[in-house]
């Protein structure tokens, strides 16, 4: 339980929390990943995302659980980044066009190390909607992997997985307008995502880690600011991109290999 615990606040605060939808077969070997450039005092480094793509998200772990009690994990899908969206009663869902846009090759390259190969196709999914693709956009421009490192992307890519409720984008987003990384420094921004990360968990040893996250960025504003930033964060609602179809698309959009 323990170590769940420490996976998924690693994936909270790099909120790259991945899983494949598309994948039956167990998660590949990753090869490390290189490191991050070291952190602002006081910052909250991005973690690397774990080793599947867009699946169900980890459970939560209970406070009991912290006293050696024997209590099961929470189950919860607040944490999920890619869902169905409905659309006159139709319900649209993006397992087809990550089929055919080769998402488990490419994730599978990416897990290898070969960011040439994966992150064309993160982008070619990211520009037609798809949250989970945004969201590995940004910790790609953040670490830099096959692309040069540009925190204003990496902030860019963040966003739209954030606006559509990826759950992993929320805390990524929140550090980058708190250490100022791409952007000016924004503490109105950075609580506001936190405070919208603390908001979808239920009461559980994750959900009170972001809330001393959210602590230490309260610390640096004002009252004036802290209640304009929560007043944000309340009347935010997810605007979920509608899947296309891959019919819709250009004949060439996806590379031949992958049609």
């Amino acid at each position: 339980m323990i170590k769940l615990q420490q996976l998924f606040i690693a994936a909270v605060f790099g909120l790259i929390s991945a899983g494949s939808a598309l994948a039956q077969q167990g998660p590949v070997q990753a090869q490390p990943l290189p490191p991050l450039a070291p952190p602002a005092a006081g910052a909250t480094q991005l973690s690397a995302p774990p080793a599947q793509f867009a699946a169900p998200p980890p459970d939560l772990t209970a406070r009991e659980a912290l006293t050696g009690a024997p209590v099961p994990p929470i189950k919860t899908t607040a944490t999920l980044c890619v869902r169905a969206v409905v659309v006159d009663d139709e319900i649209r869902t993006w397992d087809h066009l990550q089929e055919v846009g080769g998402a488990k090759p490419a994730w599978d390259a990416y897990q290898l190390g070969d960011y040439l190969k994966a992150v064309p196709i993160f982008q070619r999914l990211a520009k037609v909607g798809h949250p989970e693709a945004e969201r590995l956009l940004g910790f790609v421009y953040y670490a830099g992997q096959g692309v040069p490192q540009d925190y204003a992307r990496s902030l860019y890519w963040f966003e739209k997985a954030a606006n559509q409720g990826c759950f992993g984008a929320y805390a990524a987003l929140s550090s980058l307008y708190r250490d100022g990384k791409g952007t000016g420094v924004d503490l109105g921004k950075a609580y506001m995502w936190i405070n919208i990360a603390v908001s979808r968990l239920p009461d559980s040893v994750e959900r009170d880690a972001l809330i001393k996250e959210r602590s230490k960025i309260e610390a640096l504003m004002t009252p004036a600011q802290i209640e304009a930033a929560q007043k944000r964060s309340q009347t935010f609602k997810e605007k979920p991109v509608i899947p296309p179809d891959p019919e819709d698309l250009p004949v060439d959009y996806f590379p031949k290999a992958v049609n």
